[in-house]
């Protein structure tokens, strides 16, 4: 079972990977380590790097989220999971001040909103925090200098990769090796739950989140 709402989106169960369909607009604040996360407009898929079971509390956001879909992946083969909404009714999705709404109860359009409302962003919406280079010159520095194994990096949702654990203001983008490119698609492969889970080859370890 999946549970969201508060800004936050919960799972209850044994899989190693998820799917999300979803409407509104959001950014993705914080997920835990070793769980990769791609996302655009309409869709979420995280897969655990090490293929170990997902975490109870899959991620963080602000924005309008409304899940429309969600399913668990294990091995590749995907199973629908039910949907638990949390911190949600009738007075909290009234746009209006409740005192001056004169309508009858459940019949005003609201929204899934958690904080400000977002813009939607296809570089920042996720970011995989807290990654590392596996090998010596897998990235270079825009200078043409080797990254060297065990460089921390974060990988943003189009694929920007950029030094640094963490986004900071001395964050720089990082060229990736010609080799690279094939380890690169693998990672997207494998959050692709189509497909079985696997750590691919672009790092040892991450987290998500915006900055």
């Amino acid at each position: 079972m999946v549970t969201y709402g508060n800004g936050k989106v919960l799972f209850d169960g044994d899989a190693d990977g998820f799917e999300i369909k979803y409407k509104g607009t959001i950014k993705i604040t914080k997920s835990p380590d070793n769980l990769f996360i791609i996302a655009d407009r309409r869709s979420i898929k995280g897969v655990m790097l090490d293929g170990s079971n997902l975490p109870s509390e899959l991620f963080r956001y602000l924005g309008e989220f409304k899940l429309l879909s969600f399913m668990s992946v294990s091995s590749g083969v995907k199973q629908r999971e039910r949907i638990s909404l949390q911190g949600v009714d009738y007075w909290e999705l009234d746009a209006e001040n409740w005192e001056d709404d004169g309508s009858l109860w459940g019949t005003r359009n609201g929204t899934y909103l958690r904080g400000s409302k977002q813009i939607f962003n296809p570089h920042t919406i996720v970011v995989n925090n807290n990654l590392k280079t596996q090998y010596s010159a897998q990235f270079f520095y825009p200078n043409g200098r080797a990254v060297p194994a065990n460089e921390p990096i974060h990988i943003h949702a189009d694929g920007v990769v950029m030094s640094g654990g963490v986004h900071t203001k001395d964050s720089v983008v990082l060229k990736d090796a010609p080799q690279t490119k094939q380890q690169t698609s693998q990672i997207r492969r494998a959050t692709t739950p189509a497909t079985p889970a696997s750590s691919g080859g672009g790092s040892s370890s991450g987290g998500g989140g915006g900055y």
